[in-house]
């Protein structure tokens, strides 16, 4: 890397993702610092960048379109590159091309499995050669899911043998209604959701854990791993539980690679590692019968989805008739809304079947549209104090590509943990 370079760039920084990150900049930034925001709307740029102080602004570059061309001189200019930029299916293979090109390392928040396992294939072994890092999923759509998880198995590690461990992770929402489904999923989530039914990959590229594993542990993973799209009552809660909503398919795979990428390094959870998450129904839903019912209800729509894909059909049809319906679906949701509310991540390390290790993060703000940007945004500061600094390359995850002080340093992004 070269000194003149600045040390991160915001692709895409006028679309809602990219002004959540912009504006958790603008309160956080407190030296100067050289760093780029880029899009198409050089009027809007313009005037993000205004609202900093001199020495604290972002340079501009303007993206007319994200071919190779236009995105290498973004690329060429800056240590890293976050591209909030979706839907990451149709252009992040180009982006992330012309990062390894640059030398520029990559980080984004995309949510499509099969995607990432294109990106795995094409590019982590060049990534490797060149010690560039890529990052996927590194919203809230995976990272606090995988980093809770790599933390609380270290932590249990540290009196137990890392063998047959099992994560259980519950999610529960804080100041969320169930009646109105726009408060769970941004509207980037719903488009993510929709284009890939369009694009309609394989079935099992979705609901097979292993799928981003290319080592031995995939058929281990694959065996004690099944993806459970059921509603059931956890006793030990005492909440009714269902998959994620709307996407329960990108943090297993995440995780398993994890899993696999540490395991090289001699780090890893062991072959016998089991992972498991579901979402707390009962945090939303306000009577034990409807808590019931929306578990049941969210567990089909699931099952339905994976159904959607395939060849065409009445059923596939009346899923895509759906989803685009929620996405046409105008945002209802205010500044003042999206920090009202929040989320808890319950997390279980258990060995050989014994809860040993039990862990509770706290998110503040809306997961999709204001958590996940706070999170990117202090993890770009991360890359300014530590540039240069590359643990290794390839297509990474966060628990393995990001520094293990980034859970500490998210408290400053609204994000706290604690072992009970």
């Amino acid at each position: 890397m070269t000194a003149d370079r600045a040390a991160f760039a915001v692709l895409g920084a006028t679309g809602f993702t990219g002004r959540a990150i912009v504006g958790y900049l603008l309160k956080r930034i407190s030296a100067p610092l050289k760093w780029i925001i880029a899009g198409r709307d050089v009027q809007a740029l313009t005037e993000m960048a205004a609202e900093f102080a001199q020495g604290y602004a972002p340079e501009i570059v303007e993206i007319e379109d994200l071919g190779l061309a236009d995105i290498g001189r973004l690329t060429s200019q800056t240590e890293w590159l976050i591209n909030a930029a979706g839907p990451y299916a149709h252009h992040g293979d180009r982006v992330i091309e012309s990062c390894l090109g640059s030398g520029t390392h990559y980080i984004d928040i995309s949510g499509e499995v099969d995607v990432i396992g294109d990106w795995i294939h094409l590019f982590h072994d060049r990534a490797v050669a060149a010690n560039i890092q890529i990052i996927p999923a590194a919203g809230f759509e995976a990272l606090p899911f995988d980093l809770m998880t790599r933390a609380a198995v270290e932590r249990m590690a540290a009196d137990h043998p890392v063998t047959q461990v099992h994560v259980d992770v519950l999610l529960s929402y804080r100041g969320f209604s169930w009646v109105n489904f726009s408060q769970f999923a941004s509207s980037g989530t719903v488009a993510t959701a929709l284009e890939t039914l369009v694009r309609n990959p394989s079935k099992q590229r979705l609901i097979d854990p292993s799928s981003l594993i290319a080592n031995d542990l995939a058929q281990f993973s694959r065996d004690r791993n099944r993806l459970d799209l059921s509603a059931k009552y956890d006793h030990e809660y005492q909440v009714w539980r269902a998959p994620l909503v709307p996407g329960p398919f990108i943090n297993p795979a995440v995780i398993h690679r994890s899993n696999a990428l540490l395991n090289d390094l001699g780090e890893g959870y062991g072959q016998g590692f089991s992972y498991e998450e579901s979402m707390n129904v009962s945090s939303i839903a306000p009577w034990p019968l409807g808590q019931s019912v929306l578990a049941n209800t969210l567990a089909s729509s699931a099952r339905e989805f994976l159904a959607a894909l395939g060849e065409d059909s009445v059923r596939r049809q009346s899923t895509l008739a759906l989803w685009r319906s929620l996405a046409e679906q105008p945002s209802r949701v205010t500044s003042k809304s999206l920090d009202a509310v929040g989320y808890q991540l319950d997390v279980v390390a258990s060995h050989h079947g014994t809860p040993k290790v039990r862990a509770r993060m706290y998110g503040t703000g809306h997961p999709g549209y204001r958590s996940t940007g706070n999170i990117i945004g202090e993890i770009a500061l991360g890359f300014a104090k530590s540039r240069g600094k590359v643990r290794r390359g390839g297509v990474l995850t966060p628990a393995v590509g990001l520094e293990k002080d980034i859970l500490a340093r998210l408290n400053k992004a609204g994000i706290s943990c604690c072992w009970l």
